[in-house]
């Protein structure tokens, strides 16, 4: 779980800054997906990996269950921050 409140900017090239805190745990890969409210979700890969195999095993007969897939995986992105901690967002995702 990411704790705190950090200030971000996204640069001129959509690249956002991982705060250095969090870079270690992120190094083999970061999903970032669209949250609720206008923000933007971001798992590990392993936690990701676990939430969608949660998700997966929900019931495809319930509509929420269907609607609740379709936007979190619907504009998730993986990535490997860059030695610098940065993630390019997908044009979507800014």
């Amino acid at each position: 779980m990411f704790l705190g409140e950090f200030a971000h900017t996204v640069d001129d090239k959509g690249r956002l800054t991982i705060p250095a805190k969090f870079r270690d745990e992120l190094e083999s890969g970061i999903v970032i997906t669209r949250g609720l409210d206008g923000c933007l979700w971001a798992y590990p890969r392993y936690e990701w990996e676990q939430l969608a195999q949660k998700i997966g095993a929900m019931p495809t007969t319930n509509q929420a269950a269907r609607n609740f897939a379709r936007f979190m995986f619907s504009s998730a992105f993986d990535s490997i921050p860059d030695r610098q901690g940065r993630v390019l967002l997908p044009q979507n995702l800014r």
